[in-house]
């Protein structure tokens, strides 16, 4: 199956499903548990210049994560192979056991790769809701530093991508 544009809807009507099915009603979400709840083994490592990875084999998937990275950094890694595993069942990347492999590393950043931005796009969605940023007005924070800031700690997420996420979901709404 390629991929032709980035599934946003089916993506935030996925993490929706999976908020409610695993009860999860305030931040931080707890992503390495529903990974567990999922059946997905995760690994800490030094990876070196990779954030992380997702192998395959049969119906055993293991995730592994930089331990190097800052903490923050290491959640949106599990939340953005999460995104792989429940979105891209059919990753070409194979190692010579068998296992089907994908990696996180600077080109999972670049979002020129459709796989990449669902990935990114899952991570930014389970990690940081739009429920959950509706009720302690997000919106509020574009333009307040200080709020960034704070909403990064309450979702324990890093002030970059808590910045992001505010741009993309609230950016429309900013009077100019």
């Amino acid at each position: 199956m390629s991929i032709q544009r980035a599934r946003y809807t089916k993506i935030r009507h996925l993490t929706i499903s999976l908020l409610d099915r695993f009860n999860v009603k305030v931040a931080p979400v707890p992503i390495q548990d529903l990974l567990f709840a999922s059946g997905i083994d995760i690994k800490f490592g030094d990876l070196g210049e990779v954030s992380g990875l997702i192998a395959r084999q049969g119906r055993h998937t293991i995730v592994g994560v930089n331990s190097i990275q800052a903490h923050t950094r290491q959640r949106f890694t599990l939340a953005h192979e999460f995104g792989h595993f429940l979105l891209h069942h059919d990753l070409q990347s194979h190692t010579d056991v068998g296992f089907r492999v994908n990696y996180r590393d600077r080109k999972s950043s670049e979002a020129t790769d459709i796989e990449e931005i669902e990935a990114n796009f899952f991570a930014a969605s389970i990690l940081m809701p739009r429920p959950f940023l509706d009720r302690v007005n997000a919106f509020e924070a574009l333009t307040d530093d200080d709020q960034v800031n704070r909403l990064a700690e309450i979702f324990d997420v890093s002030v970059h991508a808590m910045s992001l996420r505010l741009a993309n979901e609230y950016s429309y709404q900013r009077s100019f």
